[in-house]
């Protein structure tokens, strides 16, 4: 790749980064116009952990440690069992707004996060049915929340070994 290519990448990637931030918080808008209540952080990092022998498949999400502490708060204090995935693929990325949701109290956690396509491997081939985990954790690798999803396919791109989920 020449350097005007991967400059073009690099900006394709930024304004993607830019569009999911936006996605985000129109989201957010609309479900605070319905009345939940949301919590909103970015994923600093986003790694995608694949241990296919013990059939673990999970997206660990870097936030900062002032989101994190709010995020243990209310994760403690509800349940969130319903969740949906935004995502789009630009430029070699994969970027996704994911919606955690307790719709008991109306309550709404949104994680920004990206992650790049060659992360996710032969994950396609490996997963099948198999449920993925969104894990969200400090700097110093403190978990503070995990949830278990069992559609596997919103989280990964339809060019993925051909797995399809909901794209933007």
């Amino acid at each position: 790749m020449t350097r005007d290519e991967s400059a073009g990448v690099d900006t394709q990637a930024r304004e993607a980064w830019k569009r999911t931030l936006t996605d985000a918080a129109d989201l957010a808008e609309r479900r605070e116009t319905a009345g939940w209540t949301v919590l909103y952080t970015q994923s600093s990092e986003t790694t995608v952990v694949t241990n296919p022998d013990e059939k673990e498949y999970a997206f660990r999400h870097l936030v900062p440690d002032e989101d994190a502490d709010q995020i243990s708060d209310w994760v403690a204090d509800g349940d969130f069992p319903q969740y949906d995935v935004h995502r789009a693929t630009k430029a070699g990325t994969v970027f996704l707004v994911i919606e955690i949701l307790d719709p008991e109290q109306e309550r709404c956690l949104l994680i920004a996060a990206a992650y790049p396509l060659t992360a996710i491997g032969g994950v396609s081939e490996t997963i099948g049915d198999h449920p993925v985990q969104t894990r969200i954790r400090q700097l110093d690798g403190t978990v503070v929340a995990s949830f278990e999803h069992t559609d596997s396919e919103k989280f990964l791109p339809s060019d993925a070994g051909g797995l399809t989920g909901r794209q933007n």
